[in-house]
């Protein structure tokens, strides 16, 4: 499946234009379908009924009498599992002016009881079937659609029945009683509170000035605070019976099942689902899309980034997917990506006035689609910035594009879908169901990657030079333009002057841009491989370990998890522990900076991009607590370039300036825009305070990165890049000799590494031991409010079994909170508990506790906790509160054993330390064992009142 928007530029957000792409649906001869009655009138329609492309042959669709509709796709990745979906086509887009925020309200009354679950009973019946509430039970409403979303850890029949049971009562059964809907109107109204921001209040702010009159402008899915407040039970039971009908509801199953056993099931269960309504299916009046004149728009707010875009827009297009709208499609993004890479270039050069910009392409349903350039501006260069920026469209639009241009995206895609294509048999099943339910929104077909690939073949030679140039010049032609300008202040860059550059942009004389010559890859000789000294087999993990003479140590695992895939993570040192407390700053640079945008010796970024145009490879960088990490994911045609790709940042990173400088124009904005909320304020102060003090752990004051010197960041990681013991670990669909084939060219190549220090626990870090009530302030609005209570632990390795129980208590604390917080309270939309128990840190642990409440409320939360923590401490849990609490975590390692993510995560450093392998060996034996009892014995150990540290991050008093 393609999305017909795969570029998306917001004023929430933009994404630069991506080299890979989304593997496109492709034709083939049209299965047997297995719809058993025609679509009725405004119900259900399958995107494949109107097209001319094929859906993935493994896929059965499938339509009962009553109108209801059903996917169901087999699929063995990760074994065991199963994800199902049920989508009822309405959201916030079809309420009416009393309704305003039901949409999203009824959605939280499905998880508050039904017909014949009781209230307060559909989350525990599926934490009982290892599902916790937030990971694998959670449901999302948006302007068009409602989707309700179990992923069930196991395939058996009893979690694939209740499931079934608990998707049925949601689409036909759930209570809309006055007194569960009043306690449930503080979880919501906590939820507007957290969701409210200054993004948020600009985005709401742009749509009602470029849609007047169209209902999305006033139809945000949070709704009215009034009509949460006092909408009448029955105003909930008019639009759950008006919308929650057969013919406007879906359920997708996918996963390791078996298709006749579910269809007969769904065949059961939903066929005696009947409407119980008689409103037409289709009757919601969106309103006039009306054409924009040239306009500009601004939107100030303190704390609010800077951003300026230019949108194009045109009616919605609502066509379902087919051959030549792909093509198009296609065209679009073709174009859209080389513009960008022309932006990115410019970017990181010296005569920059922006610090990024990007084109693209998005869509509002039912409303309007559009074209956009968004500009994030250097500090003090707005009105440069956008003049810039539209100067580099235009020039576009005018030269056109060269043929290396087209071929270094196209290199791209080929190698995109052919890696999907090679990986088809093992695609996860998150991913696919999240392609069948989206199909439905965007009216796309959801195909299998190898049919995309051979559509893209076949559409591949019509991607012409001529075709782009002839695209470039009308694809920013549509009505307007709108231009937003969003600030804490304009700086004179207001609506005149932004009219006025616009103007005069578009009566400039144009050059033609200078051609970029591609540059080979010169990072393929590190000279001699050292030796491999000695070859260890861990026969029960199925891992190798190598050991070089250069003192490079391997740790090597072959998966049949994922086809095609090979991760890659090469840690070096001890992380922070390398520095002291004041490498602080430049260690929180480092890490925001990265190592990639400043390039290597031989190669800019960009050059690096388009030499290695038609491969996957990459690398991130991170300093950690327990090691700095360069990690990468690639394919087995690629292992040895993403080898000579780490390789070559670790002997010749470069470290331009004008990577760290890029940074430092976005700093100002970042930092007063985190005042704003108090998660955002909390991720400024809250690490430091944790960690006693100790600044390597929080942010530092923007003035001390700013007057950081580039210099000193190159140091920095330099030295760990060359003098820090080494360990690389390497997962997924490769062998251990063909592992040795490559690193004896690069790692075992590279100068002599010390050995690691083994089981190195650090005794500098301190939990705090005065000040434990801490009071930060936030800018935003005054009835947003975090509240934090942390008891001190100890490290992980202090008393392993231990460790396992307090895992456990946390996860019986969130039990709790969600129980009194949440549903008896109704104070927060959120409130959880986590025990972070360090394997780094010696004697350094801590147990949480928040919520997100109103600023009066804290002392009530504080209160609450402290009963709660009482309560744990004065009896053991219930057997029920220990299967809630234990059955998630064990199904979700199931889960999780089954990738390569997790191998990689838990292998990577287990030669530095090789205790960490217990924790892999043991890990759901320990947890298996654990007793009430025992949850109780820690619980009487950590949660002290007099050690409890206290952290309010509340509203700041305003001036009158």
């Amino acid at each position: 499946m393609f999305s017909r928007k795969l570029f998306v530029c917001t004023l929430i957000s933009f994404a630069m234009a991506s080299t890979a792409l989304t593997p496109v649906s492709a034709y083939s001869a049209p299965p047997a379908k297995s719809t058993l009655v025609a679509a009725p009138k405004g119900g259900i329609e399958f995107p494949h009924d109107h097209s001319d492309i094929a859906p993935d042959p493994a896929t059965r669709f499938g339509r009962l009498p009553n109108g209801f509709t059903y996917i169901i796709y087999p699929n063995k990745t990760p074994p065991g599992v199963v994800s199902v979906r049920l989508r009822v086509a309405a959201g916030s887009l079809q309420e009416s002016d009393q309704q305003l925020g039901l949409a999203h309200f009824v959605e939280h009354m499905a998880f508050n009881g039904s017909k014949n679950v009781p209230e307060g009973e559909m989350v525990k019946i599926l934490e009982r079937h290892g599902l916790q509430f937030g990971p694998d039970t959670n449901a999302y409403t948006s302007f068009g659609e409602t989707v309700y979303m179990l992923d069930l850890p196991k395939n058996d029949a009893e979690i694939v029945d209740t499931a079934l049971f608990l998707m049925r009562e949601t689409a036909g059964n759930l209570n809309m009683d006055i007194a569960a809907i009043d306690k449930e109107r503080g979880v919501v109204l906590g939820e507007e509170r957290v969701r409210d921001t200054p993004p948020l209040r600009a985005y709401v702010d742009f749509i009602k000035t470029a849609f007047p009159n169209q209902r999305l402008s006033k139809r945000l899915p949070i709704g009215s605070v009034d009509t949460i407040r006092t909408a009448p039970a029955q105003a909930f039971v008019d639009y759950y019976n008006d919308f929650y009908r057969p013919e406007l509801t879906t359920l997708i199953v996918a996963g390791d099942i078996n298709p006749d056993e579910i269809e007969a099931k769904i065949k059961d269960r939903f066929t005696d689902l009947e409407a119980r309504s008689d409103r037409p299916l289709q009757d919601t009046d969106f309103g006039p899309y009306t054409p924009l004149p040239l306009t500009a728009h601004s939107y100030t707010e303190a704390g609010l980034r800077k951003s300026i875009q230019i949108n194009w827009f045109k009616p919605f297009d609502d066509r379902y997917e087919t051959q030549s709208v792909l093509e198009e499609t296609l065209l679009d993004n073709l174009t859209l990506s080389i513009l960008n890479q022309r932006l990115e270039r410019l970017a990181t050069s010296d005569t920059a006035e922006f610090i990024s910009a990007g084109a693209g392409q998005s869509g509002l349903p039912h409303t309007a689609d559009s074209v956009s350039l968004a500009v994030i501006p250097k500090p003090g260069r707005d009105r440069e910035s956008f003049e810039q920026a539209f100067t580099t469209l235009r020039q576009f639009e005018a030269f056109g594009v060269t043929d290396a241009e087209i071929e270094r995206v196209l290199s791209n895609w080929d190698a995109s879908y052919e890696a999907a294509a090679k990986g088809e048999n093992t695609r996860n099943t998150g991913s696919i169901v999240s392609g069948l339910t989206g199909g439905l929104e965007d009216r796309s077909v959801y195909n299998s990657p190898s049919q995309a690939l051979a559509l893209y073949k076949q559409l591949r030679p019509k991607l012409t030079r001529d075709a782009v140039n002839g695209r470039a010049k009308t694809l920013f032609a549509g009505d307007g333009p709108m231009i937003t300008h969003t600030a804490d202040d304009l700086k004179g860059f207001d609506k005149p002057a932004m009219i006025a550059s616009f103007n005069a942009v578009r009566s400039l004389a144009l050059e033609a841009p200078i051609a970029v010559e591609k540059k080979a890859w010169p990072y393929t000789d590190f000279g001699q491989g050292s030796a491999l000294v000695s070859e260890t087999q861990l026969a029960d993990l199925g891992v190798t370990q190598l050991s070089y003479a250069n003192g490079v140590r391997v740790n090597i695992k072959p998966t049949d998890f994922k086809d095609n895939e090979i991760l890659v993570s090469v840690r070096l040192g001890k992380g922070v522990r390398d520095f002291g407390t004041a490498d602080a700053a430049p260690i929180t640079a480092a890490n925001w900076t990265g190592i990639t945008d400043g390039g290597l010796g031989q190669l800019e970024a960009e050059e690096i991009r388009e030499s290695l145009s038609g491969h996957i490879y990459g690398t991130s960088f991170n300093i950690g607590n327990d090691a700095t990490t360069l990690s990468g994911t690639t394919t087995p045609n690629d292992f040895a370039l993403q080898l000579q790709y780490m390789a070559a940042f670790l002997t010749d990173a470069a470290f331009r300036p004008s990577a760290f400088e890029r940074i430092k124009g976005l700093l100002p904005d970042y930092y007063a825009s985190l005042s704003t909320t108090p998660n955002g304020v909390f991720s400024r102060y809250g690490s430091v305070i944790l960690h006693g003090g100790d600044k390597r752990f929080g942010m530092p004051e923007p003035s001390e990165v700013l007057a950081l010197e580039n210099q000193t960041l190159k140091t920095l990681v330099s030295g760990i890049f060359t003098g820090a013991p080494l360990e690389i670990t390497i997962v997924g669909d490769i062998t251990p000799e063909a592992v040795k084939a490559q690193l004896g060219d690069t790692f075992a190549a590279l100068p002599p590494r010390p050995a690691p220090a083994t089981k190195d626990m650090s005794a500098d870090v301190r939990f705090p031991r005065d000040g434990l009530h801490q009071v930060l302030t936030h800018q935003g609005r005054d009835d947003q409010n975090l509240s934090l209570l942390v008891w001190p632990a100890t490290d992980f390795y202090a008393n392993i079994p231990e460790s396992y129980a307090t895992e456990l208590l946390s996860a019986v604390l969130t039990l709790h909170l969600t129980e009194e917080i949440r549903e008896k309270q109704g104070a927060a939309y959120g409130s959880t508990s986590s025990a972070s128990l360090s394997g780094t840190f010696k004697d350094f642990g801590y147990i949480t506790a928040s919520a997100t409440v109103k600023p009066d409320m804290d002392q009530t939360f504080y209160d609450s906790v402290v009963a709660i923590a009482e309560d744990l401490k004065a009896r053991p849990i219930s057997d029920d509160d220990l299967l809630r609490a234990r059955k998630p975590v064990l199904d979700r390692q199931e889960v999780q054993i089954k990738t390569n993510g997790y191998w990689l995560g838990a292998l990577s450093g287990i030669q530095s330390d090789p205790r960490r392998l217990d924790n892999i060996r043991e890990r759901k034996q320990r947890l298996e064992q654990v007793t009430p009892a025992e949850i109780q014995a820690v619980a009487q150990k950590w949660l002290q009142s007099d050690r409890l540290l206290r952290i309010q991050v509340k509203p700041a008093e305003k001036a009158e």
